[in-house]
This record gives structure tokens, sequence and C-alpha cells, in this order.
């Protein structure tokens, strides 16, 4: 019914869920403008029989609407989750053609012939081969081969554990396992069912992603047991004997083989304990005298010392952190010795939300590479994140010191104690309201210990201290502006962190490398960073992408290296492929200082509370001016 580039539009549309114009969506899709405006008038006759509308505004852009969405699921959802998935994946990007082709090769045992290959992924015979090139050095990882014979076609050969270890590696957090049947999800859920009843019986703690990654590893052995391809012995990688895994593992194979009627080996059984061994599978309250976690505790004393040490956070007596952390990295050595991932469904947000924590959570996983001897993937630096992040909060929540602000209004007492006690209950732990005057009384009135003045009218003469302007009735962005005074302050105004010489406005780059150097360069030029900063940024980037969507990027060195806090604009004429399909039209290369002298959170915040909104980064990315663009970033407007 649609066409591949039809059915990006409508998912682009549903995930933005607010109106966008059609110049944003052909710069995040890498189309034209027009090419979505004839996509879109194309499209309308369609979409009523898949339940949903396109509703074109007029100066503002367009809205998706779903109107029956019953009839949307049934249609658009289903079509994209079977036999039409493959027309929704852009196979112009040689990333998702390599993944497609991992994934084709390891589920299953027969050979595939490249004319199937060029069908499916409607691309050339040499564009294929080339593909293939990258497919081999994959799977050359985990010492498997991709073998072509005559008559049979291409298939990979080698040991079955790591065949499915790399699949588990490269199946997308979007796509799942495996084209979904009913039933496939019927076992899928038969699946998870048995291992939430197993840990309420064992009384043990497992968190939902750790829930769907171990569902998803049995599926993926029952689907290779249906085609006689039996894990081999596991001798080397269970070096121990775990009573728990082993106690679970035998009932959950116990249930499936009932449900399924399949036939799981002891070498089988030894799989699934290697997978609940790399989960978060422990009785509560209960490993902090355990010896098993000797290795854990001492990278996690390892961590603490390199976070003291470049980030100036004093985390040791955090008890909560040091407790979590260790639980997390005990079953992250387990993962990485066997070559085992995990799935982070939250690592963009966990980017974009907590980036300070994120620095702090690489240069942490440093500990695990030395200890182990191996390489820390972005998923569990990720979820190292979070364990940081919520310490950091901690702190902050014992630093942070309450506002004191005072309630001007024009007159009347009945109005001025309704908004005090309605800031009362909003703000009860972040503000100390220490009176409510009228106006008259402002002029006469102590201000050096009040931080900002909360007003239901303008204030216009200068008075030294911040006025935030509200309603009587507190609407929500009377609520959002009293946060931004508490939690960014004007202390942090852009022009703190910005300067004139270091704002690039419409350059003509190709690609991502060539951005960075120049930004660099210019820094160098400024006797702002040293020589060797550009590989500083390249192996931050290299990490984790600093692709933030919405058309932003934000990079920054592995490590800080400058005595200030500052930051560095470069918008361009075109967007870039940044990451994968992720374009890019505005960067903000960010520094902290070497000794960090404040909590530096309230930057980072400032800088979200603008590029999250689409309409502030398509202002900066228009704009001509230098001051222009400061003023969009002081003021978000």
């Amino acid at each position: 019914m649609f066409s591949k580039r039809q059915k990006q539009i409508i998912l682009y549309l549903i995930k933005a869920n607010e109106v966008v114009t059609s110049k944003w969506i052909a710069k995040e899709l890498g189309l034209s403008d027009r090419t979505i405006r004839n996509e879109i008038k194309l499209m309308k006759d369609g979409c009523s029989l898949i339940g949903i509308s396109i509703t074109s505004i007029p100066g503002n852009g367009y809205k998706i609407n779903i109107e029956d969405e019953q009839l949307f699921k049934s249609k658009f959802e289903k079509s994209i989750g079977k036999e039409e998935y493959n027309s929704t994946i852009d196979f112009s990007y040689k990333k998702n053609r390599v993944e497609y082709l991992v994934k084709r090769f390891l589920l299953q045992n027969k050979g595939v012939k490249i004319d199937e290959l060029v069908d499916e992924l409607f691309v050339s015979r040499s564009t294929i081969q080339k593909d293939l090139k990258v497919v081999k050095q994959i799977l050359k990882k985990y010492k498997l081969k991709l073998v072509n014979q005559p008559y049979r076609g291409t298939y990979v050969e080698g040991n079955e554990y790591m065949k499915r270890i790399c699949l588990s590696n490269y199946i997308s957090n979007d796509s799942g396992v495996l084209n979904v049947d009913n039933e496939t999800f019927k076992l899928f859920e038969k699946i998870k069912e048995v291992i939430i009843e197993k840990v309420n019986k064992y009384e043990v703690e497992i968190s939902d992603i750790a829930l769907h990654n171990l569902t998803t590893h049995i599926m993926v052995a029952c689907k290779r047991i249906e085609e006689d391809s039996i894990v081999e012995n596991l001798n080397d990688y269970l070096v121990e004997k775990y009573p728990l895994e082993k106690g679970v593992a035998h009932e959950i194979v116990q249930e499936v083989q009932e449900y399924t009627g399949l036939v799981f080996s002891s070498s089988e059984i030894d799989y699934i304990i290697l997978h609940l061994l790399g989960t978060k599978l422990l009785y509560k309250d209960n490993f902090i005298e355990n010896k098993e976690f000797d290795d854990a505790r001492s990278i996690v004393q390892c961590m603490l010392k390199k976070l003291e040490t470049e980030f100036n956070w004093q985390l040791k007596d955090d008890r909560e952190f040091i407790q979590a952390l260790t639980l997390h990295i005990r079953s992250a050595i387990n993962r990485l010795k066997c070559s085992m991932n995990i799935r982070n469904p939250l690592l963009n947000d966990i980017k974009v939300k907590y980036p300070i924590a994120l620095d702090g959570a690489i240069i942490a996983s440093k500990c695990i590479e030395e200890y182990l001897s191996l390489n820390v993937g972005e998923n569990e630096i990720a979820y190292i994140a979070v364990h940081i992040a919520a310490a950091l909060e901690r702190i902050e929540m014992t630093q942070n010191k309450i506002k004191k602000v005072i309630i001007v209004c024009a007159s009347g007492v009945g109005s001025a104690k309704l908004l005090f006690y309605h800031l009362k209950k909003i703000f009860a732990h972040e503000l100390e309201i220490v009176d409510s005057i009228n106006y008259y009384e402002l002029r006469e009135y102590n201000l050096s210990s009040i931080d900002f003045i909360i007003s239901t009218i303008p204030i216009k003469e200068p008075i030294g201290i911040p006025v935030q302007v509200v309603k009587t009735f507190l609407e929500e962005e009377d609520i959002d502006n009293i946060k931004s005074k508490i939690y960014l302050g004007p202390e942090h105004k852009t022009s703190l962190f910005l300067h004139h010489s270091r704002v690039f406005i419409h350059k003509e780059f190709d690609n991502k490398e060539s951005v960075l150097r120049f930004m660099c360069e210019e820094l160098y030029k400024q006797g702002l960073v040293p020589k060797n900063y550009i590989n500083l940024v390249l192996e931050r980037e290299a990490v984790a992408s600093t692709g933030f969507g919405n058309l932003v990027a934000i990079p920054h060195p592995i490590k800080p290296v400058t005595e200030e806090a500052f930051w560095t604009i470069c918008t361009l004429k075109q967007p870039i492929l940044w990451e994968n399909d992720q374009m890019v039209q505005f960067i903000c290369l960010l520094n902290t200082p070497k000794e960090v002298k404040e909590n530096l959170n309230n930057m980072y915040e400032k800088l979200i509370f603008v590029i999250e909104d689409k309409m502030f980064v398509e202002k900066i990315i228009k704009s001509d001016s230098v001051d222009e663009i400061i003023n969009i970033l002081d003021t978000g407007i």
C-alpha cells in the first residue's frame, strides 16, 4: 500500500508526535523538501484505509493523527512486523544491510545465494559482495567463517555458542529476534512467564531489561534446537559451580521442554546457566559478604579512585552507589568473560539526559578493561552511567541551597495567598518563600538575602536580582520558568560558556571528522586546547556516538584538558551523516575543566533545555548572526 519512503515518513511523524515542517523531516530522513511534500500528497488517499490522517497546518508543517487505533495496528503495524518489515528498513545505509546479512546467515543453516540477497536488499550484486567483506570481519571476531560453496550458497561455519553470541549482539533492539508470528509470540510470552515464576519462587531480583534479554536468549536457543543446531560442551566457560543459577535453569528447561516438545541437552542447560550468570539474579541483600564479589569489589574500588582523580567526585562513602555498582559489575564480569551482550533500550536517553555521568562511566569502564583485558561496549557503559547519575543526584540534593524568594502582587491579599500556597505545594523542597508583599513595598524592601522574585506584574525598574513574572493561577509555562530559575539560575547564562570567537556559522563539511578537525584546530589556534586535542575528541566519539537527535551533536574530549568550562558552536549549510542514519547540522563542542570548581550539571541542563526543542534548534541553524545564536541559547527564545 505504501512505499518504503512513505512508511519512513509515517513512522517519523508518529515518533515526533507534534507538528513538524517538511524541511525538518527532509533533513532528518536525508531527502529533499519537495520529495517529502510530494510523498505526503500521494499518501493522503491511502491514510484512511489504515486509520490515520495527516493534517497540513499552513506555516507550521504536518501532524499525524491516529483516528482508528485498532485499524492502524491491524494494517500498518502488522505489516511492519511481518512480511513487509524489510521494506521499512533503509538499505541505502551500509550498517542496515550488514546487520540484516549477519542475522540472515545466523538464523538458518542452509546456504543463501547472492541473487536472493540482491532481491531482498534492493541493491546491486557488487554492493552485496562489498558488504559480505564487512560481514566476514564481524564473524572473524567470534571465530566464525563465512563459506561459499557452489550450488549450496553462502553460510556460516563455526562454534554454535559463538554463533548465538554473535547473533544476540546483532539483533536490533527494535526489530526483535525474528519476524514474530503468533506461535513465536506465544512461545516468547510462555518463556517469560516461566522465568517470572522462578524468580518469584526463589525470591531473587531481575530487572525488566534482564528479563527480556534472558527470554530472548532462550528463544534463540529454541529456534536453533529446532534446526538441530546444538550448542557444544561449555566446560571452558563454566569453571565454577553456581547452585542458584543451576537450579533455576533446570526448572526453566523442564517447563519449556513440556511446552515445546524440544529436548535440551546438558550443554543447552549450561548455556542457560551462563545467561543467568550474566543477569543480576541474586538473593536480595545477600551479596556484600559473598567471596564471589571479590573481583567486582576490586574493580569498583578502582572506579572510585578514577572518578575522584578525573572528576573530583567523592563517592567512596556512598554505600548505596557502591552496593548497586558492585552488583552490576559482578554480572558484567560474567557477561564479558563469556562474550555475551546486554541490551540497553535506554542508551540514547542516557546519552541525552546524563552526558556528564556517561563521561564518568567511560573513564570508570577502563578499570574493567584493565582488569579483564576485554573491551566494554557502550551498552555496559551506559548502565554504569545510570548508577553514577543517581549518585551525583544524591550529592546535589545534599548540596543544593534552597532558593529564597519573595512574592510581589499588585494588590489583593487573597490572590497573593493563593499564589503563596500554590508555590508551597509545588516547590516545597526547592523554595523558601520569605514574604509576600505589594508592589509599592518593593522599593523599601531589603533584598540582600533574596535569590529571585516571583511577581504577578512586570517590574521595569532595575532592582539587582532576577524577576520571574507569573500568572496568579499558575500555568505549566510559569512552573517551567520557575524551575529554570531554581536549577539553571542567572549565573548559568550561555555567555559565561560561549564567546563570539567560538561560534562558526553555516560551514560546509562532508563528514563528522572534517567538522571536528576544523573546530579543534580553531580552538588550538586560540591557545585553548593542547595539540593532541582532536585525538581526545575522536577517541570519545569512538566509544559512543555523541549524536543527540534533532540534528544536534554534542562532542567532547574523552577526559577534561582545559582550565575552564566552555562551548564551541558550529552550524552547517547542509546536514551531514553523523553516525549510522543520524543527520546533524548543529554541533556544540563541550569542554569541562580539569579541576572541577563547581557542579556542572546545570551547564548541561541549560544546553539540553534549549536543544531538546526542534523550534530552538531550527532558529539556531537558520541564524546568520553570532549574537542571535548566543541570545537563543541564553534565553531559549
